[in-house]
């Protein structure tokens, strides 16, 4: 049960992040990286 509970599957997904977007110097760039991973390559 606690496999899905909302901190569990936030943790999983945040450390699946590339460390380039976790060390994004701002909002916006940390979205902009977000969404290229998340709908491109999975490259920066």
């Amino acid at each position: 049960m606690l496999e899905n509970s909302f901190p569990h599957r936030t943790v999983e997904k945040w450390n699946a992040l590339d460390s380039g977007i976790v060390t994004a110097h701002s909002v916006h760039n940390f979205k902009e990286k977000l969404d290229k991973w998340r709908y491109e390559d999975r490259t920066l």
